[in-house]
């Protein structure tokens, strides 16, 4: 095999789903900052599961309820991705201009920001509503509307994510899409409702 061959070769998991590099890097780096957030929120809980416990119930809801709401505002900030691509593919707006500013630019702009953070947010999110599982089931589940929505949520969640690697490579078969909206009228109603 030839010296070129070999340097150019992908190794590593993600080098399967994401081609660009530099994209895969920073999905790396903030899916192990997901595993850090994960870890070190179960670790605290688990130092402090005797203060946390003795709370009264509804201070200790209030607590993993933070967790849920700073999760619903990633995963929302995440989403924003599906409006403005749906929005650039609109040929009306071509024409809308401030002054000098077109309409077209800016939301190209804001296009290639969501582009950008659109993975590493979700996958912080993700980090933040499994800590918010966690605790809510820590103190103990019940089969009410609030914990079944919570949990029909997360089962959504893992295969939107397998799904949203899948198409970095267009393999998706707009499951990701289909999902992502499942999720988030799931994830809405859980947040919302509850």
């Amino acid at each position: 095999m030839k010296q070129g061959s070999l340097s150019q070769r992908k190794t590593g998991f993600l080098a399967n789903f994401i081609a660009n590099p530099k994209e895969r890097r920073r999905t790396n780096l903030f899916f192990m900052i997901m595993v850090v957030v994960i870890l070190a929120g179960v670790l605290f809980v688990y130092l402090y599961q005797q203060q946390l416990l003795a709370q009264d119930f509804r201070q200790y809801k209030g607590t993993f309820k933070q967790f849920g709401s700073i999760a619903q505002i990633g995963f929302y900030a995440a989403i924003s991705i599906y409006p403005v691509f749906l929005l650039l593919k609109n040929k009306q707006i071509k024409g809308i201009k401030w002054g000098t500013i077109e309409l077209k630019t800016i939301l190209q702009f804001v296009g290639k920001l969501v582009r950008t953070w659109h993975v590493p947010i979700a996958l912080l999110s993700t980090g933040v509503v499994f800590l918010h599982v966690y605790m809510a089931i820590m103190r103990g589940f019940k089969l009410d509307f609030t914990y079944i929505s919570g949990i029909v949520t997360v089962l959504i969640l893992l295969p939107l994510m397998y799904m949203g690697l899948k198409r970095f490579k267009r393999n998706d078969r707009k499951w990701h899409f289909r999902l992502a909206i499942m999720f988030v009228i799931i994830f809405f109603i859980h947040a919302n409702f509850s």
